[in-house]
């Protein structure tokens, strides 16, 4: 009786997992891919530094029904009037509908995409990076009702405010090496200001030290003139003189 019990019991269990994998759908994941382009250039026809974003959906391994595709707005703006939709193949017969941001597909089939385009303006430049929008996808696949989200961002480091903000810096950078020549140049005025100063100083100091040898040799020359010999008296004022010539002020003196 125990060994037809425990029969029984593994007999259900293997049912029941047998039955919960085929409930869950294989492959049951739908593909989708966004990328967003920021026009910094202002290349494009359109006004203003706009985000052209494309989203590409495809149902993956399994066919889709009832696939609902919302567009929610983010941290962007979304022009309504920028909705741009194809088909891949050109000829599926897929019937796409479109209600402002969100659009409704009957059935996308293996090998089928639908790409969606729009245009959207951040509500902000000065963030490196922005959520542009999420991308809500309802649909049926292999029997079940699913769910997928997706995020679109964009990348806005060269923004009109970063682009600003790189040239003030650029030109912080420009006027501190401007004003940093300055300063070496006016340390440099000063420094050869001090040195004339100096030089001058000296200069003076030994024109003072002329005068006073000048004098002393002066006076020793009329002095001199008491001297016995002449002939020493002649050759002792030859050598003064001579001295009193080499150290005689710049200004002159009498002699």
């Amino acid at each position: 009786m125990k060994r037809g019990s425990a029969a029984l019991v593994v007999f259900l269990f293997s049912v029941a997992i047998a039955i919960s994998v085929c409930v869950v759908p294989a492959f049951a994941k739908i593909n989708c891919e966004s990328i967003a382009t920021f026009d910094y250039g202002g290349t494009s026809a359109c006004y203003g530094e706009e985000i052209r974003v494309k989203t590409t959906i495809n149902p993956g391994e399994s066919g889709v029904k009832d696939m609902r595709i919302d567009i929610l707005e983010a941290d962007a703006l979304i022009d309504d009037n920028s909705f741009d939709k194809t088909i891949s193949p050109a000829w599926a017969s897929v019937n796409l509908t479109q209600e402002g941001h969100t659009f409704f597909c009957d059935e996308l089939k293996k090998g089928e995409s639908i790409t969606l385009m729009f245009n959207a303006y951040p509500k902000t430049i000065k963030e490196s990076e922005i959520k542009v929008a999420d991308v809500r996808i309802r649909y049926t696949q292999l029997g079940q009702r699913l769910e997928d989200w997706g995020e679109v961002k964009a990348n806005l480091k060269k923004s009109f405010w970063f682009r600003y903000e790189d040239a003030k810096k650029r030109a912080s950078s420009a006027n501190w090496m401007f004003y940093v020549g300055i300063i070496l140049a006016i340390i440099a005025c000063v420094s050869l200001f001090i040195q004339w100063v100096g030089r001058r100083g000296k200069e003076e100091e030994s024109e003072e030290m002329r005068k006073d040898f000048y004098e002393k040799l002066k006076n020793i020359y009329n002095r001199l003139e008491s001297v016995e010999y002449p002939s020493e008296r002649e050759s002792l004022k030859m050598s003064v003189k001579s001295y009193m010539e080499e150290y005689k002020p710049k200004e002159g003196g009498e002699e």
